[in-house]
């Protein structure tokens, strides 16, 4: 494998730890946001977002030599990249609220130390598994090797930050049946659709899994069966959250496909 196949499978990778990531960021720092959201802060969004829309953004778009702006009418396109821009400032001052200010006004950087393990904690799942979807092409020890890793990364994860051993199990179950669907996927065929078949599997797995385990947990609520749990009510939503993030990170990454396609190495 050369440097630059190897370069662009890390970087795939990372793009899509930080996709599942973001969903959880998005939503604290949304729920901080709105907590003070006042007039100005609507003004301030609305004025910055004029500027991304009609200035940056268009800049943006001569520079990649594209034309599709012409095809909408001021009014539409304008209204559609405020919109938009409108949105982008809204998360962008999200984000910093969470990182920086967070729910109980501490201070910025044990924030910024809480945002960033936090973040660790969502990617390193998708981010090793990944990597071990891309390892598949590759020979059997090596296929072994990467999911093992991948399996090893999620436990020193958990240990690392805490996690409860239910927690642990409910994380591991739909990862490890997500890794055996992706290598298989991946071995099968190796084309652009080959990531986004991932992400199909990804996405019937863990809704899969959500519904099972929710429907589980609603028994034992309603049974008032306390002494046992799968999933506390604010864990599933943040499951759904982590899960959704991940397959959108499938979708949106770009495709790591080589020139000339490696074949499937048996042994």
């Amino acid at each position: 494998m050369s440097a630059r196949l190897a370069a662009n499978g890390l970087f795939f990778a990372l793009w899509v730890a930080v996709c599942a990531a973001a969903p959880e960021f998005l939503w604290q720092g949304l729920f901080s946001l709105f907590g003070h959201f006042s007039l100005t802060d609507a003004a301030a969004a609305m004025f910055i977002g004029a500027i991304l829309a009609f200035f940056v953004e268009p800049l943006l778009e001569r520079a990649r030599g594209s034309s599709g702006h012409t095809r909408k009418s001021p009014a539409f396109a304008a209204c559609e990249a405020l919109s938009f821009a409108f949105v982008a400032v809204c998360v962008h001052e999200a984000i910093t609220v969470y990182v920086a200010a967070s729910h109980s006004n501490e201070q910025a950087s044990a924030n910024l130390v809480t945002a960033v393990s936090n973040a660790l904690q969502w990617a390193a799942i998708p981010f090793f598994i990944t990597l071990a979807w891309l390892a598949a092409r590759g020979p059997k020890w090596l296929i072994w090797t990467a999911a093992v890793v991948a399996l090893v990364a999620g436990y020193l994860t958990a240990v690392a930050f805490e996690w409860q051993a239910r927690v642990l199990l409910t994380t591991i179950i739909p990862a490890l049946a997500i890794l055996i669907a992706g290598c298989l996927i991946v071995r099968e065929q190796w084309d652009v659709t080959t990531f986004g078949r991932c992400a199909r599997a990804t996405a019937v797995i863990a809704l899969t899994w959500l519904a099972l385990t929710g429907a589980l947990q609603a028994v034992l609520w309603l049974a008032n069966v306390q002494a046992f749990r799968i999933y506390e009510r604010s864990e599933l939503w943040s499951d759904l959250r982590f899960y959704i993030g991940w397959v959108i990170g499938l979708f949106v990454a770009p495709p790591v496909i080589p020139e000339t396609p490696l074949p499937v190495k048996r042994q």
